[in-house]
């Protein structure tokens, strides 16, 4: 009878789901894609995290003498993981250039791509290409406790192709700029179908800026269909 009670308790917690933050096996997982630069924020992300640590890690800061024009021979900023010391020409504009990667996949042809800047000041992205300015799909202020940086533009870029980032004025003729890749700092999402603030182990939503909706970031619902069942 003893070893009966104790096989039921078993049972009875391998149905509520790991007490740990184990993963599952990705195939095993159901996944979605998803839409990196569909999000309508990336304040308060893991994306803006990990800008700030850039931003305040000595070791990560590039110093840059911007171009006084919109030239594609102006200095490259490609590189990933840094956080750029962008210095302008007094009380004007400066310019570098960026060719984003693909980072999403190997076949990629867009990636979303956050620029983060340490004042409000005119940013513009230009298609060398094409010429034409390329239009922000989020520009907003973004607030983390003890980081410089207090403002992120977003957009979609070619992979491959060269772009030109102007900056300015800016107050003291310099301003500090981090690129991050939205697919870089992608977060979890768990399907929360009953409400109840806590969502399902799988399937996995893998999103780089904000929960979609029905979706959460607590998970170990073991009952996601009653409201009252919930971290067990």
């Amino acid at each position: 009878m003893k070893k009966l009670t104790w096989t039921l308790l078993a049972l009875s917690l391998a149905a509520c789901g790991p007490l740990d933050e184990t993963e599952q096996p990705l195939e095993e997982q159901e996944t979605e894609q998803a839409l990196e630069a569909g999000c309508a924020s990336v304040d308060a992300t893991l994306m803006t995290t990990h800008a700030c640590t850039h931003a305040s890690n000595s070791a990560d800061n590039v110093n840059v003498t911007t171009s006084a024009t919109r030239v594609a021979t102006a200095p490259d900023i490609s590189a990933r993981h840094q956080h750029y010391t962008l210095n302008l020409p007094s009380g004007a504009e400066g310019s570098v250039t960026y060719t984003p990667v693909a980072v999403t996949s190997g076949t990629s042809t867009v990636e979303s791509i956050s620029f983060y800047l340490s004042q409000n000041v005119a940013f513009a992205v230009v298609d060398t290409t094409t010429s034409a300015v390329v239009p922000a799909l989020i520009s907003e202020s973004v607030s983390a406790a003890s980081c410089s940086l207090t403002q992120a533009r977003v957009y979609d870029l070619v992979v491959g192709r060269k772009y030109l980032l102007a900056a300015g004025p800016a107050s003291g003729n310099q301003v500090g700029l981090v690129p991050e890749y939205l697919y870089d700092n992608r977060d979890r999402f768990y399907r929360d179908q009953d409400g109840d603030g806590y969502g399902t182990n799988t399937p996995v939503y893998r999103f780089a800026c904000e929960a979609p909706t029905g979706y959460v970031k607590q998970r170990f619902d073991c009952d996601d269909t009653n409201p009252a069942i919930f971290n067990c």
